[in-house]
């Protein structure tokens, strides 16, 4: 018998073993799982509103930390175009064109009304809305906590720990 014979039986039966374990018991309607990411990046998630499904948010992370560091610039002007891929962005005074990201409970509009609402319904920005970012505190859209960055701003319902 060849030399060879032996390890390429055994490597034949593994590849058997092994297809059929993978093969044989799903069902047709098993999906497979979701591996997570490695990366903190916010994802968009459907946002309903009032009368009809919305635009989807940028979610911000959980336990989001805010720089002490003011960004470069001192306002921000939101864009919203529900059919964008980014359907609400801001434009900082620099000409810098930020991401936005918001936290559970903020709800995205509709083509016909593109504005963001928070969980109670009510309107926290509008399209060409501006927000002015203070000297030495933190800036409030409609009262909630607006964490600016070079790259992004992130509005939270609650204010950081």
């Amino acid at each position: 018998m060849n030399r060879r014979a032996p390890i390429l039986l055994v490597s034949l039966l593994l590849a058997s073993a092994a297809l059929a374990a993978c093969g044989g018991a799903a069902s047709p309607s098993a999906s497979p799982t979701p591996v997570p990411s490695a990366s903190p990046t916010p994802v968009p998630s459907a946002s309903p509103t009032p009368g009809g499904p919305g635009f989807a948010l940028n979610e911000s992370p959980a336990g989001l930390g805010c720089d002490a560091m003011r960004p470069p610039y001192d306002e921000i002007v939101f864009r919203i175009d529900p059919e964008a891929d980014e359907p609400v962005t801001a434009i900082a005074d620099t000409g810098a064109v930020l991401a936005t990201y918001w936290s559970a409970g903020f709800v995205g509009g509709t083509a016909d009304d593109p504005v963001v609402r928070d969980a109670a319904g009510e309107v926290v920005v509008s399209d060409g809305d501006t927000l002015v970012i203070p000297e030495a505190e933190w800036p409030r859209l409609h009262g909630y906590f607006v964490c600016p960055s070079n790259d992004a701003v992130y509005v939270l319902e609650v204010d950081p720990s």
